[in-house]
């Protein structure tokens, strides 16, 4: 098995719970170390923009990504899914992107772009009107083909840290590694039963807490089950990756919606695994979503958009 390691989010959506001691900068220092030591090179980062103008020394944080030889790609300015704005108000989000991170955008080798959320909208109009502008500009849409739901982890491993619960953050970390492993097969093996043979992966996880702690540990698994770690320019060379897959209205990934259309699917995590991970250090009657989408409606208030939006 094949896959290219891509990061979304290296500084993370408005409003994200962080644990005590971390930040955007601790984060990049644990996955350098982890991409480092297992010799992963010119690795793409998919930034949104919006943090970086609301606070300008944490572009530090990306010159570091781009200084350790990994490389950046076009991710928007607020991170509004096209589902929620018109093509107009999303190809302007593009270009505010350029504008704040234009230098670094023009030093990675290949000009990728990235859909926030990789959902490319709720009609073939729409996508099209943005992959015509897309093209115009040069970019080259990076999708996702392998993903484990990485942000879940996000907010009840903060609670466990700040109440300084051992066992809930041993087994979130535990968790999180034994996801992103099963999850990976579950991808590898759609893509076989869809395409008869081994797709060149392109896996995401993001730039949370617990990335700075246990990417490690889980490039050292994937290492161990025999995964080739490959550039995203090599596995962007099959064909997969280059066709536009289906819209849909869910929140689904680029080999998700193949399959979706194919009617096949690749296997949802067991709920009572979700459901464990999530309610995690949660009071009583507290919805372990709502966090979540208090993110999410921030980024649709900043955008004017529309709040259009299902977990299912």
């Amino acid at each position: 098995m094949k896959i290219a390691i891509t990061v979304d989010e290296l500084i993370l959506w408005d409003g994200t719970p962080m644990p005590p001691g971390y930040t955007a900068s601790t984060v990049m220092d644990g996955m350098l170390r982890a991409l480092r030591e297992h010799r992963v090179e010119g690795v793409y980062g998919f930034a949104h923009t919006s943090p970086v103008a609301d606070r300008p020394d944490d572009r530090e944080v990306l010159e570091r990504w781009c200084a350790a030889g990994h490389h950046l790609g076009n991710h928007t300015h607020h991170h509004a899914c096209l589902n929620w704005v018109g093509a107009q108000r999303y190809c302007d989000d593009v270009r505010l992107a350029e504008d704040v991170l234009g230098d670094l955008l023009e030093a990675a080798p290949t000009r990728y772009f990235r859909h926030a959320m990789d959902m490319t909208g709720p009609s073939e109009a729409r996508r099209g009107e943005v992959e015509g502008f897309l093209r115009a500009q040069r970019y080259t849409t990076a999708p996702i083909t392998a993903w484990f739901g990485d942000f879940a982890w996000t907010a009840p491993y903060a609670r466990a840290l700040h109440a300084a619960d051992r066992d809930a953050a041993a087994m979130l970390r535990t968790s999180f590694v034994e996801a992103a492993v099963a999850r990976l097969h579950d991808h590898a093996e759609a893509g076989r039963r869809l395409f008869g043979a081994d797709l060149p992966l392109i896996w995401l996880v993001h730039g949370t807490a617990l990335a700075q702690d246990v990417l490690g540990e889980i490039l050292q698994r994937f290492t161990d089950e025999g995964v080739e770690l490959i550039p995203l320019d090599e596995a962007m060379r099959h064909p997969v990756h280059r066709v536009h897959s289906p819209v849909t209205p869910l929140f689904r990934n680029h080999l998700e919606r193949i399959a979706l259309a194919a009617g096949d699917e690749v296997p949802a995590p067991p709920p009572e695994a979700v459901a464990q991970v999530i309610t995690s250090g949660l009071a009583e009657g507290e919805d372990p979503m709502a966090v979540y989408d208090a993110i999410l409606r921030r980024i649709v208030d900043r955008v004017d958009g529309t709040w259009n939006w299902s977990w299912a």
